[in-house]
């Protein structure tokens, strides 16, 4: 699931190719799109790369995403990065993405306190390198003030695993069950409510991506890997997304 999340450097150049549904105001735009990046491997070994090619390559795609998503009016664009099922993976390819990421965090946390966007991290904390973690820490608690955009990064994150951890904070807290307390403890509290999930590569399933989140969220599967996954195809997804008629069980 990793999507190389960071790099990111505006461009408005760029954004202006991206077509007249940006500026339409006619449009429905979702407050909040969520992606499985998927297919960043696939497209490596197709190319005769190593692996973390495909991630480093996933990040500049992750890049004009967000100032994509930024432009047309999205409040948040989440990224599923590592997933809980990951670390079944080798030892040398999980080493050699979290020193991708702690090289991009470096890199362009300087970006997110220039153009105020909110850092979220979505996932576990207990289990990844301690420096890793405290560079998330940080990252949040140094972008926590921004609220006009956020970024999300779903990192040793799974849906069972988000639920389990929602319902035990629950408890410690002495809570009632309701869905008003046990949404104060999911990963994406303080972000605004996911309107559209996104899955890259031709694969047709969620893999356990944020389950309560995902309710009534409009689904959009794409064919083409996530390296190839553009403005441009960001702009079908939210085409299709604007065409739709939501009614969240009503009539």
């Amino acid at each position: 699931m990793w999507s190389g999340f960071i790099g990111f450097h505006f461009d408005g150049g760029y954004l202006a190719t991206l077509g007249s549904l940006w500026y339409n105001p006619q449009a429905m735009i979702p407050n909040h799109i969520a992606i499985i990046p998927d297919g960043n491997r696939r497209w490596a070994k197709e190319k005769g790369l190593p692996s973390v090619e495909g991630h480093r390559r996933a990040s500049e795609t992750t890049q004009k995403l967000v100032d994509a998503a930024r432009e047309i009016g999205v409040k948040a664009i989440t990224f599923w990065a590592f997933s809980t099922e990951n670390w079944n993976r080798s030892k040398e390819e999980t080493d050699a993405l979290f020193n991708l990421l702690r090289e991009l965090i470096q890199r362009d946390k300087k970006v997110f306190l220039e153009k105020r966007i909110r850092f979220v991290h979505l996932g576990r904390k207990d289990r990844m390198p301690e420096d890793v973690v405290a560079k998330l820490r940080e990252f949040e608690e140094e972008t926590k003030g921004f609220d006009e955009f956020m970024v999300g990064l779903a990192l040793d994150y799974g849906g069972h695993d988000e639920l389990i951890r929602a319902f035990k904070k629950l408890n410690e807290n002495n809570l009632e069950i309701t869905e008003e307390n046990f949404e104060k403890f999911l990963d994406t509290a303080v972000m605004p409510p996911v309107d559209l999930i996104i899955r890259t590569s031709g694969e047709q399933r969620l893999s356990g991506y944020l389950p309560w989140q995902g309710e009534y969220a409009e689904l959009y599967f794409a064919k083409v890997k996530f390296p190839d996954f553009d403005g441009e195809e960001l702009k079908k997804a939210v085409e299709e997304f604007s065409r739709r008629e939501r009614r969240f069980g009503g009539n």
